[in-house]
């Protein structure tokens, strides 16, 4: 064994270990960006649903509470069968009732504007991902297929990558 062989067989194996440690790093990648996509999805979710219930809760108070005991408070009124002073407390818990859920479509407006963002970032992300992916898979094709075409014994400039 002379000098040349042995500086093939050390290029042979350093061609070998930047292989393996360039796999490693695009699995890294790969699971980092698989982590973000579930972090973004979750957070969507998390927020359309609050910005849903937020409004579900709106709609059914005003539907079923306010609105039908607003209604019988005018009628009482109208029949005399209710005195100013109650009529007043009566009135100040609806302007309660009102304000609360003015608060909550406030809360909702906003968990559905954070919604639309996660979801827009998701896409984003998503699509990087994705691309990564495909790359990391058309590098280590490419590779399978210049060992197939010359013999593992060969050593072939790798295409370079972003």
């Amino acid at each position: 064994m002379n000098e040349n062989e042995i500086g093939t067989g050390l290029a042979r194996l350093g061609a070998l270990r930047g292989a393996d440690d360039e796999r490693h790093l695009a699995r890294k990648v790969l699971q980092r960006d698989r982590r973000r996509v579930g972090l973004l999805t979750g957070l969507a979710v998390l927020f359309w649903a609050i910005a849903g219930a937020g409004i579900f809760f709106v709609v059914y108070v005003a539907i079923f509470h306010l609105y039908p005991k607003q209604q019988q408070l005018m009628r009482d009124h109208a029949a005399g069968n209710l005195p100013a002073e109650r009529l007043i407390e009566i009135q100040a818990l609806h302007f309660r009732t009102v304000e609360i859920c003015t608060l909550v479509v406030s809360a909702a407006f906003i968990a559905a504007t954070l919604a639309a963002i996660c979801t827009l970032l998701l896409i984003l992300v998503s699509r990087r991902a994705t691309l990564k992916q495909i790359d990391a898979n058309l590098v280590e094709i490419f590779e399978q297929l210049q060992q197939q075409r010359l013999g593992p014994a060969s050593t072939v400039p790798r295409p370079a990558r972003e």
